[in-house]
C-alpha cells in the first residue's frame, strides 16, 4: 500500500500517512521487498483508505455511492422485467390479441429503452465517484509528503524509493479506477445472490427427485407399508 512511506536513512523506518494530521514515524517490521499479503494491516490500511474516501455520510462521494446503490438495484430490476418478456408473448401470439401485441410490444420497448439509460447512467456514476475519489486521495497524501521535510527525504536521502511522486499518482489512479469499477458489480453481485440460492436449493432437489425417482418409490412404499 502506498499508505506506507519510507521516512528515515539511519535505519529502516516507515512513514505512516494515514495515521491523521500528525506525521508519525514508525519502525518497519517487514523488510521492503516483503510481497504484499491479505493479512489483518492490509485490512485495516484498507478502512483507513475508505475514511478519506468516505469522511462523513453526508459527504459528496457518500451520496454519489448511495445513488450508485439505487441505480444498481433499480437496473437490476428492469433486467428482471425485460426476461418475463419473451414469455409473454407466447401466449399473445398464440391467442392472436394484436392489441396485447401492440401493448406488449410497447411495454419492451419502454424496458429497454429505459435499461439503455439506468446503464449509462451506472457508469457516469462510477466515473464521477473516479475521479472524485482520485481527487481527495491525492490530495490527502500531497499533504503529508509536503508536511515538514518529507518529500526532501524520500527524492534525496533515500535511494530505495524511486519517483515518490510518480508513485502517487500511478497507484491513486489504479486503485481508484478499480475500486470504482467494481462497485457496482459488488452491489449486484450480493443482491444476485441472496435472490438466487434460495431459488436454486429448491431446483436442485427437484432435480435430484427427478434422478432418484424410482428408489425414492420403493422406499417410500416399503416405508409406508405398502403391498
Amino acid at each position: 500500500m502506498w499508505g506506507t512511506w519510507v521516512a528515515q536513512s539511519v535505519k529502516p523506518l516507515t512513514l505512516d500517512l494515514s495515521s491523521g494530521p500528525d506525521l508519525r514515524v514508525v519502525s518497519s517490521s517487514p523488510a521492503l521487498g516483503s510481497m504484499p499479503r491479505l493479512d489483518l494491516q492490509f485490512l485495516q490500511r484498507f478502512l483507513q483508505i475508505q475514511k478519506v474516501l468516505f469522511p462523513s455520510w453526508s459527504s459528496q462521494n457518500a451520496l454519489m455511492f448511495l445513488t450508485l446503490l439505487c441505480v444498481a438495484l433499480l437496473k437490476q430490476l428492469v433486467i428482471y422485467q425485460v426476461g418475463l418478456i419473451p414469455s409473454q408473448y407466447y401466449g399473445v401470439l398464440g391467442n392472436k390479441d394484436l392489441d396485447g401485441f401492440k401493448t406488449l410490444t410497447f411495454l419492451a420497448v419502454v424496458l429497454i429503452v429505459l435499461n439503455s439509460m439506468l446503464k449509462s447512467f451506472d457508469q457516469f456514476t462510477c466515473n464521477l465517484l473516479y475521479v472524485s475519489w482520485r481527487k481527495d486521495l491525492t490530495e490527502h497524501l500531497h499533504r503529508f509528503y509536503f508536511r515538514g521535510r518529507v518529500y526532501y527525504t524520500l527524492n534525496v536521502l533515500r535511494d530505495d524509493v524511486d519517483n515518490p511522486d510518480q508513485r502517487i499518482s500511478q497507484d491513486v489512479e489504479r486503485f481508484c479506477r478499480q475500486l470504482s469499477s467494481m462497485a457496482s458489480k459488488l452491489i449486484i453481485s450480493k443482491s444476485v445472490l441472496v435472490h438466487t440460492f434460495p431459488f436454486v436449493l429448491p431446483r436442485f432437489k427437484h432435480m435430484q427427485i427427478r434422478v432418484n425417482a424410482e428408489p425414492a418409490a420403493f422406499f417410500s412404499r416399503h416405508h409406508l407399508g405398502a403391498p
